[in-house]
């Protein structure tokens, strides 16, 4: 049964779509803070924090396609947050080299950085969109061009102008939203490591470099600085694409 809008059989598409709700959905966000544990688990082993024989048994046996999602959420609602029951499913897959997930890991970094994995995602669909709105507008504004209509202004009737005038303003509206967008990605995304207390201190001397290694292997910008407490990436994309 639905409980609000978004789950609304009637109403949820408008408000959404269903390849934005995919993006978001619970399966694809524990896909997400499995591909995260796994990606720690392969910049560990480049810079020789963990053997690479562990990473290479970490990658080619954590999935979240055989996790029992009943086990997983029945645990979170003991621990309130779903990394510790992830890792101990995860662990098991690993055999014997689930010692080595997670490490030198704190939860909100799987988090967090799953949840930039899903607002790139959900940056390619916007992209899309506003893509082919533009080719629409763009194309409206040359048809119409000589095309008149009555222009208004305090919400009367005015002066003339053209349909394609009018396009041409919504155009230029979304050309500004495709270069907010592009100038969001490098603020935006950007991944999560540092660790219990943001300091890197579990891993010595090999903190930042296991950060940059990570956020290579998800093809993610490395931070500045530890973001725990710093949500300003997030509320970006939520204030400009609301």
């Amino acid at each position: 049964m639905a409980s609000n809008v978004l789950d609304s059989i009637l109403f949820r598409d408008a408000f959404g779509t269903p390849e934005m709700r995919a993006i978001f959905d619970d399966r694809e966000l524990v896909r997400k803070y499995v591909e995260v544990e796994v990606a720690l688990a392969k910049a560990e082993a480049r810079c020789g924090v963990i053997p690479a024989e562990a990473a290479e048994e970490i990658a080619a046996s954590c999935s979240a396609d055989t996790l029992d999602f009943d086990l997983l959420r029945h645990e979170t609602e003991i621990v309130g947050y779903p990394i510790l029951p992830l890792v101990h499913q995860i662990s098991k897959q690993a055999g014997s080299s689930g010692g080595y997930v997670h490490w030198g890991a704190t939860t909100q970094d799987i988090m967090d950085t799953a949840v930039v994995l899903q607002i790139r995602d959900a940056f390619e669909l916007i992209e899309t969109d506003i893509t082919e709105l533009r080719r629409i507008l763009a194309d409206m504004a040359q048809r119409y061009r000589t095309t008149p209509m009555a222009g208004r202004t305090h919400l009367q009737q005015a002066l003339p102008i053209t349909f394609g005038y009018k396009a041409a303003i919504w155009l230029n509206m979304f050309d500004r939203h495709a270069e907010r967008l592009a100038q969001a990605r490098p603020r935006v995304l950007v991944g999560q490591f540092a660790g219990a207390a943001g300091t890197l201190a579990s891993l010595g001397d090999k903190g930042l470099a296991v950060q940059q290694a990570m956020m290579e292997e998800l093809k993610l910008g490395t931070p500045a600085s530890t973001w725990h407490v710093a949500r300003d990436g997030f509320a970006k994309p939520l204030t400009c694409w609301a």
